[in-house]
């Protein structure tokens, strides 16, 4: 058996954020037990090629092509210029004759290009196994956010219904999912949940809480969704009230290079507020920024996992953040302060608390530190229990016309 890996959004940049992260701890940890042949998508040329070194490096170092903090990483790499060049250097792979009856194609990331078809026509002609990750339905639930994503949202979603196997990361995204696929007319292939693993190299679970600075550390990219107008207005409300403390933000822009949320953070700056951005950062700066924080605030308004809530929990931070859907899958174990992350009262009051009550910090700190998560060998054995037995049933079609 072999496993063909689709990797498109992890080698083509130096984008770190938590899709790209699994993808590569996943093609990491399975080199290391099977054979696994990755691949990546070339939207100029709507066809798969194998990875040249460039790609290979994005995949396995990706902080060593450009560098340790950057606002837009994927800006050099997901340009078309490069994408056209990728087409005329790499090897095209012939999916249906290098994939054979006994190997697997899987797809653990999102795509919104040509592979919402091309992907579910190979799965009809291939006697191979194919399994897919899915991550969450954000842009179809949050339209008043994500106006414009449906077009191309929808149709993935669809394709999925074409796999032998759909892994959700959550319980919430697998409700999701079939909540769609039954809006769209598809029928449901096999779906099963498997959690991200809560394993990091380098965190500290085990710090003295007691010699934490008062930053406060929000993980995460400028999504409308993450909510970083809400935090960012709650901030300036706590330090106009005296509140003393550092608010660091990490994680990408998106959208236009001087949106609402970096405009606000320019002028929270030039008021001599103590808010710094750290941009998208490699990971021993994300380790660092974990360690030396007070605790993490995760008020995104909907999550297909809440990876950032695992990583401060496994730090022994606790985080202040919301119960709905999948945030509240991960914080209910201990750790979290619970709040109403659409509410500036509420989230304003969860922040103050943990500043400013020592006892009640101190709990969340010894909650944070008891809490266990999966191993990552524990989820690479159940993938390659997956990929390994056969297919309970037949890919479901799709019954609503595109």
């Amino acid at each position: 058996m072999k496993i063909f890996m689709d990797v498109t959004n992890a080698c083509r940049s130096a984008q770190n954020t938590g899709m790209q992260r699994m993808t590569r701890k996943i093609f990491a940890d399975l080199s290391r037990r099977v054979s696994v042949r990755p691949i990546c998508w070339n939207p100029a040329g709507n066809r798969y090629t194998d990875l040249g070194k460039s790609e290979h490096r994005f995949l396995t170092r990706p902080f060593d092509v450009h560098g340790p903090a950057m606002a837009r990483p994927e800006w050099r790499g997901h340009d078309p210029f490069t994408e056209f060049l990728r087409l005329l250097v790499r090897r095209r792979v012939d999916i249906d004759a290098a994939i054979g009856p006994d190997d697997v194609l899987l797809v653990p990331d999102i795509y919104r290009d040509s592979r919402r078809k091309v992907v579910p026509e190979f799965i009809n002609r291939t006697p191979a196994k194919t399994i897919a990750i899915f991550h969450d339905a954000t842009d179809l639930r949050l339209t008043s956010v994500y106006v414009d994503r449906e077009k191309k949202s929808r149709p993935y979603v669809e394709s999925l219904a074409r796999y032998d196997l759909v892994i959700c990361v959550s319980e919430e995204a697998r409700r999701d999912l079939h909540h769609f696929w039954k809006e769209y007319g598809c029928g449901e292939t096999e779906t099963r949940v498997e959690h991200w693993p809560g394993e990091l190299e380098g965190a500290d679970h085990a710090g003295d809480p007691e010699s934490a600075n008062d930053s406060i550390l929000y993980v995460s990219s400028f999504h409308g969704r993450k909510n970083h107008l809400r935090l960012l207005r709650v901030a300036e409300k706590l330090w106009q009230q005296g509140v003393t403390f550092e608010l660091q933000l990490i994680g990408r822009d998106v959208g236009l290079p001087l949106n609402k949320i970096v405009r606000q953070i320019r002028r929270l700056q030039m008021r001599s507020r103590r808010l710094r951005w750290l941009r998208h950062v490699d990971d021993e700066r994300l380790l660092r920024a974990y360690r030396e924080c007070r605790f993490t605030v995760y008020p995104s308004l909907m999550e297909g996992y809440g990876l950032p809530i695992v990583e401060s929990l496994l730090h022994g931070k606790p985080c202040v953040c919301g119960d709905n859907g999948a945030l509240g899958e991960v914080a209910r174990g201990g750790g979290c302060l619970i709040v109403d992350q659409s509410s500036d009262d509420s989230l304003a009051d969860g922040i103050k608390q943990l500043l400013q009550d020592r006892e009640l910090y101190l709990r969340f700190c010894r909650e944070a530190r008891e809490r266990r998560f999966r191993t990552w060998a524990d989820y690479i054995d159940k993938l390659l229990g997956y990929a390994e037995r056969q297919p309970v049933g037949s890919s479901a079609a799709c019954l609503a016309s595109n």
